[in-house]
């Protein structure tokens, strides 16, 4: 398993790292799993790279889902309407 870690926070500063990062872990074989618990503030093109790495990792074959996403992943998941697009429907908010 490849495991994704993401920083606290996700702004568009940082999202050229986080674009590095997912691209890399899309040339490793077996399943894909973004641990989002560490984020507490996410913009939206953390999301939009988020779901551009979802549909690719779908596209080839690849499984990828969440470990633990924050509140924060979960709720501007949900403001945005792309809970089911990035894989996030049957998680739930503690």
């Amino acid at each position: 398993m490849n495991l994704i870690e993401c920083p606290s926070e996700l702004d568009i500063a940082s999202v050229g790292a986080l674009h590095q990062q997912l691209l890399s872990a899309l040339q490793t074989p077996g399943p894909l799993e973004i641990d989002g618990r560490a984020i507490q503030k996410i913009h939206t093109a953390a999301l939009q790279l988020f779901l551009g790495f979802m549909s690719e990792a779908r596209s080839q074959g690849l499984s990828a889902k969440w470990r633990d996403p924050s509140p924060a992943v979960l709720e501007g998941a949900r403001l945005l309407g792309l809970t089911g697009s990035l894989g996030l429907e049957t998680t739930s908010t503690p």
